[in-house]
């Protein structure tokens, strides 16, 4: 090996061969000097919704596997959800055999205007998103999805491949999101009419927590409360289907004060944890919805709408009833949700001002 190594013509070769190695090596960091390793990839898609649909879908990350690309086209990606799945200081993060490991959070929004995010890919750098929602011609939405990063020095020749391998994502991305929300019913399509709610005796929890938190465990652990609470009886003497109230909706906040409720009948007083009460009586309106729980938005709006052009005085929080036990039937398309609203009429505000006086 001493020989080989000592003789003049393998030197010779080593030398030159290092030459080269340098040469090529000082060619590549000039060429790359020349390059910006800096990128943006974004693309856009009108979507027959309004803004604030749009946005409180894409802001709440538990809605992202419904239509992200990178969901549907990766089977081993393994979703862990952070304390928060919505607004700013949302996250979630992924485990994947083919899309490595990473961390995405939102760090900044306004509104149904803009959003902005954070994505960070175990060893493989930093990333950050942005969204951008503006109303268009027809009550549409004009939505755009872009992210921009750098590459270091060495890397910067990738930059320029970024739109061609990441913009069919965001466009897949996008389509799929514009057929889910065009899907969902829209408030011209809701029928809103006037009932007289009834009053049922039905026992509660009531917690304050973040909207981003209402998921099927939580709602799990309340029922179970209450069935827990009833003893023997339960769910026998259950009158009808399970509701819930919202006394608080605070989405900018990300909190909310909701009353889940089964109506039952129970000598049972109530206790500190589970409340015995009697439902609304009086005026309501009411509107019925068949589709998935994401769709009830519109429903609510649409109620909204229709109290206000008809002089009608919202007196309470809403309630929904969930006419469909989503265990015993799997497809969303055929959940039933019932949405109520307190309501009176404008006489009845002028009356009771007249009594008032």
């Amino acid at each position: 090996m001493n020989v080989l190594i000592s003789n003049p013509t393998h030197m010779k070769f080593l030398k030159g061969l290092l030459i080269v190695i340098v040469v090529l090596f000082g060619a590549f960091c000039i060429w790359m000097a020349t390059l910006s390793g800096d990128y943006e990839v974004s693309r856009s898609e009108v979507i027959d919704a309004k803004p604030e649909v749009v946005y409180s879908n894409v802001s709440d990350f538990k809605t992202w596997p419904q239509w992200s690309i990178w969901f549907e086209k990766d089977s081993t990606m393994k979703t862990t959800w952070g304390d928060k799945t919505q607004g700013v200081g949302a996250s979630y993060s992924w485990t994947s055999e083919n899309s490595g490991s990473g961390t995405q959070s939102i760090t900044d929004a306004e509104a149904n205007q803009e959003l902005e995010t954070h994505i960070s890919f175990d060893g493989m750098g930093e990333s950050d998103g942005y969204w951008k929602f503006e109303e268009v011609e027809g009550g549409k939405t004009k939505v755009t999805w872009g992210f921009t990063g750098s590459f270091p020095f060495l890397m910067r020749f990738m930059a320029a491949g970024m739109d061609a391998a990441v913009g069919p994502d965001f466009e897949g991305g996008l389509a799929n999101l514009k057929e889910m929300i065009e899907s969902m019913p829209k408030k011209q399509d809701v029928e809103v009419v006037m009932v007289d709610a009834e009053p049922m005796e039905y026992y509660s929890t009531t917690d304050e927590i973040a909207i981003s938190k209402l998921d099927s465990k939580f709602f799990g652990q309340c029922y179970e409360e209450i069935g827990t609470y009833l003893g023997d009886g339960y769910p026998q003497n259950m009158t009808g289907a399970p509701f819930v109230i919202y006394h608080k909706w605070d989405p900018e906040n990300d909190i909310t004060k909701i009353e889940v409720s089964i109506p039952a009948q129970s000598d049972k007083p109530g206790s500190d944890r589970v409340k015995k009460g009697n439902s609304y009586e009086g005026k309501a309106l009411k509107a019925v919805y068949m589709g998935p729980y994401e769709g009830l938005g519109e429903v609510h709006y649409a109620i909204d709408d229709y109290a206000k052009n008809n002089g009608i005085s919202i007196v309470g929080g809403p309630w929904e009833v969930y006419i469909t036990d989503p265990s015993s039937e799997p497809d969303t398309s055929k959940w039933i949700t019932e949405v109520y609203y307190p309501v009176a009429m404008a006489q009845d505000d002028d009356a009771a001002e007249e009594q008032s006086m």
